[in-house]
């Protein structure tokens, strides 16, 4: 492929969409938006759920639901088929598609295996729907398929110091997926859906008014399974920098090879599909970049105008008190 070589940074620049939020103020992060708004709650959480763990109230979960009503409804009506996945399932399925769960740390988790043999937490909805294919053929005059879906993500792999507080780095979030099964007659096919997929990637984070450029990735940083992959980074003015909100994956037989996921072609003939994943949007990055994007002097914060018949209001504004007042433990 054409990609670049080398290590992130290679990653080459294609395209940059949209312009830079201005502020005549300091901007703020997230988290201090997000409690002064009372939508987010990551303090004094050790002994309810421990690290990097995380509430939306009020407005911050109607953000929630909104941002994957919305994503659903366009892919929808682009003719994706939708799905629910499991949120266990067997080791093979993971390996099938790339992920190491032999490697230290372990980047899934993994339920006791004295209970419930060979069973782990899904880091990511791709995991299940390329389940759903495996051991499965699909006849040529339905491909491509394109399936959509809404999943809460489980990554254990964040616990490495590295923004310890906010929502960018966190173990659980709610992530809308695109996954694709093309067939190979051509041999472009899924190219063809992998710029079909950052091309929608693109149509939903312009249509939500964000600033964002697009990746080609590097070679080392294709991880297993990808041939080629392009991310996408939103600018993030309280984090002063560009963060990963998107990526987008041609796997092609790499998956399909070790699930046994196949096609007929125009023989009858059974042979290896090809797939392709995208994200459509990462729920917790994406209010990063929103709440960021979309604030004012006054700590309050602007929802674009496709999320606002869903959210119900075009201004989020603070609270005339505060719902909880602390009366445990000391303890950040």
């Amino acid at each position: 492929p054409r990609q670049p070589v080398g290590d992130q940074s290679q990653a080459r620049v294609l395209e940059v969409v949209g312009e830079k939020p201005v502020f005549d103020f300091k901007p703020k992060g997230h988290l201090e938006l997000g409690e002064g708004l009372d939508i987010i709650r990551q303090r004094r959480l050790s002994h309810v759920s421990g690290h990097r763990s995380y509430y939306l109230c009020g407005a911050g979960a109607l953000l929630q639901h909104a941002l994957v009503s919305f994503t659903l409804g366009k892919l929808l009506s682009k003719g994706f088929l939708p799905m629910t996945v499991p949120d266990l399932l067997r080791g093979a399925v993971f390996e099938g598609c790339g992920v190491q769960l032999s490697a230290t740390p372990s980047p899934v988790y993994t339920i006791d295996p004295s209970r419930f043999e060979d069973l782990c937490l899904a880091g990511t909805s791709e995991v299940g729907i390329a389940g759903y294919f495996m051991d499965h053929a699909v006849q040529l005059q339905n491909l491509p398929i394109r399936v959509v879906c809404s999943s809460t993500c489980y990554r254990a792999e964040t616990d490495t110091g590295r923004e310890p507080w906010g929502l960018y780095r966190v173990h659980q979030f709610t992530k809308v997926e695109m996954f694709g099964v093309t067939a190979t007659e051509r041999g472009t096919e899924s190219e063809e859906l992998l710029a079909e997929f950052l091309g929608l990637q693109k149509e939903i984070f312009s249509e939500l008014g964000l600033h964002y450029r697009v990746l080609d990735m590097p070679t080392e940083e294709l991880g297993l399974p990808a041939y080629r992959k392009f991310d996408i980074e939103a600018w993030m003015p309280g984090r002063g920098k560009y963060g990963e909100i998107s990526s987008a994956s041609n796997c092609t037989d790499y998956q399909s090879r070790r699930l046994n996921i196949m096609y007929s072609d125009g023989r009858g003939r059974l042979r290896h599909a090809h797939t392709v994943n995208g994200t459509a949007c990462a729920v917790s990055r994406m209010l990063i970049a929103l709440l960021e994007s979309n604030q004012l002097p006054d700590g309050r914060v602007r929802v674009p105008p496709v999320l606002q018949p869903l959210v119900g209001q075009e201004v989020l504004s603070p609270p005339p008190a505060p719902l909880l007042r602390y009366i445990g433990p000391s303890q950040p």
